[in-house]
């Protein structure tokens, strides 16, 4: 905003009050339009904002939809892996193969973070900043259980490496296998009703 001196002398108090007034004018007119140009760009950022966050967590929720598929088939592993277990307690040995797999859901969070580094959060209501933060906190929370099966899944499947050496493990191995099986199989019913309830507060999100 260029603010210019009079192009003549001023003469008189009345002359003064004139020029004073246009400046005054120019100046709020000048800041009004300032203003609206700011809010123009503060909606424009919730708007991209909120396209980002619904589309990421529609992403996030098929990619949890297909995690359940996954949940019951590894369930069913682990039972037919406990199976094994018993056998191998019974008999000293077992017939065929076990197959057990992992998969994970990758619930991605970038939009949330560009919100809050772009500071689009601060532009919109405090209700539904924090629909959308109760969201993320429990999709953080969802994946922090999932990291933890996994890292309780790796002793399962490095134990197929003992059943097939020549010496067999002992009762006391196969039974502590057996117990982590079993807190896999409770671990996954856990992880699977955390998923649910994060699925409902994407449909929340996405009505």
């Amino acid at each position: 905003m260029e603010i210019h001196a009079p192009d003549h002398p001023i003469t008189g108090w009345k002359d003064t009050a004139k020029h004073l007034a246009i400046i005054t004018a120019g100046v709020l007119i000048a800041l009004a339009l300032e203003g609206v140009v700011s809010w123009a760009d503060h909606r424009l950022l919730v708007r991209e904002a909120k396209a980002n966050l619904t589309e990421e967590i529609r992403s996030n929720r098929k990619e949890l939809e297909g995690l359940f598929v996954n949940i019951e088939r590894h369930r069913k592993e682990l039972e037919h892996a406990d199976q094994v277990a018993q056998t191998l307690i019974e008999k000293g040995k077992v017939d065929g193969l076990v197959d057990l797999s992992w998969n994970f859901a990758e619930l991605k969070n970038a939009a949330v973070t560009t919100g809050e580094i772009t500071g689009a959060f601060g532009f919109m209501d405090y209700a539904e900043v924090r629909r959308f933060a109760d969201a993320y906190d429990l999709q953080a929370q969802f994946l922090r259980t999932q990291e933890r099966q996994l890292q309780d899944f790796q002793p399962i499947l490095a134990f197929f490496r003992q059943i097939g050496e020549t010496k067999p493990p002992s009762q006391a191995s196969i039974e502590e296998w057996r117990a982590r099986i079993n807190t896999q199989i409770a671990g996954l019913g856990y992880q699977e009703v955390m998923g649910r309830a994060l699925v409902k507060r994407y449909d929340e999100l996405l009505k």
